[in-house]
């Protein structure tokens, strides 16, 4: 059985606010990012903590090749993004962002591909 706790309303309000924030800031804001541009980054969740003091983001890039460098320059600019969130997030707390890649995309692309072997 599945033993994880489902998220609270509250985690989800919080995180979807998040996400619009994050996003606005990429697509409306002059971000610089040294090797890459902004405009192909699509955030897919974010994942709050049960205190709503942590969150992870799980971003996917065009180029699958730099994702790594890609996240490494979001982690590092987190503060700056973090602080971007506590001007228009109204909570008591802004949590602490890190970034992940979201790798669901490609993993059902190999589950896809199996299954199309299979049934041939």
């Amino acid at each position: 059985m599945n033993d994880k706790k489902q998220p609270s309303n509250r985690q989800l309000k919080v995180g979807q606010q998040i996400r619009f924030l994050v996003s606005n800031f990429f697509i409306k804001e002059d971000f610089i990012f040294e090797n890459f541009d902004s405009k192909n980054l699509t955030i897919v969740d974010v994942v709050l903590s049960a205190d709503l003091k942590n969150a992870k983001i799980f971003v996917i890039t065009n180029s699958v090749d730099t994702n790594k460098l890609f996240i490494d320059e979001l982690n590092n600019k987190s503060k700056l993004i973090q602080k971007k969130i506590a001007l228009n997030l109204t909570s008591k707390f802004t949590p602490k962002i890190k970034f992940f890649f979201d790798n669901s995309f490609e993993y059902s692309n190999k589950i896809n591909n199996i299954l199309e072997t299979i049934n041939r």
